[in-house]
């Protein structure tokens, strides 16, 4: 993952001393990553947008006094971790099946497949999301964290605040949830299989 410390710290000392400006900065640089998570959690759009804002209100709250040499990418994944959680169980939300354009392409392959091939993928990406959203909420983040957004367990274990030891379990809960889940379920490859 890359690292945006030096910068993050720069603005934060910035906005120590008086300039609001270097705030908006670092949402900006953070927006896209946060909501991204957001919704890989909560699959509703204005869902997403109202925890990503939440996560930002409670940034500016804390920037007073967050230290500039502290890591806000993991600060922010787990207070964003943290309002998706929250507002799961307030609302009592039903994710839908749908799932990002970039999760599909991921799970469909390169674009030069044949036509059949990657409505097989799609079909079987909607159903691994749907088997995905089932999951408790820990196993969840922790499968989206590693498997979506393509961070390290050690990551993962700074991001959520638990042992890289409670990360591999909740990955290894998750996995076999999902094997358990989707045994049988996974559509049949098209006829002829992929060219070789």
């Amino acid at each position: 993952m890359r690292s945006f410390s030096s910068e993050d710290e720069i603005l934060i000392s910035r906005f120590h001393d008086g300039d609001r400006e270097a705030f908006d900065r670092l949402m900006r640089a953070h927006l896209d990553r946060v909501f991204s998570l957001a919704w890989g959690i909560l699959r509703n759009r204005e869902d997403a947008m109202d925890a990503s804002q939440e996560v930002f209100v409670r940034l500016y709250k804390q920037l007073p006094r967050f230290p500039a040499s502290d890591n806000l990418n993991a600060w922010l994944y787990r207070v964003c971790l943290n309002c998706c959680i929250d507002a799961k169980r307030r609302a009592k939300l039903r994710p839908s099946v749908e799932i990002t354009d970039e999760e599909i392409d991921r799970l469909r392959g390169r674009s030069d497949e044949e036509p059949e091939f990657r409505a097989y993928q799609a079909e079987n990406g909607r159903l691994i999301a749907d088997a995905v959203d089932r999951l408790p909420d820990r196993q969840r983040a922790v499968f989206i964290l590693r498997h979506y957004r393509l961070m390290s367990l050690n990551e993962i274990a700074k991001t959520i605040g638990c042992s890289i030891g409670a990360v591999k379990t909740h990955l290894s809960r998750a996995t076999a949830s999902l094997r358990d889940a989707l045994a049988g379920s996974v559509v049949p490859g098209p006829s002829g299989g992929r060219k070789k």
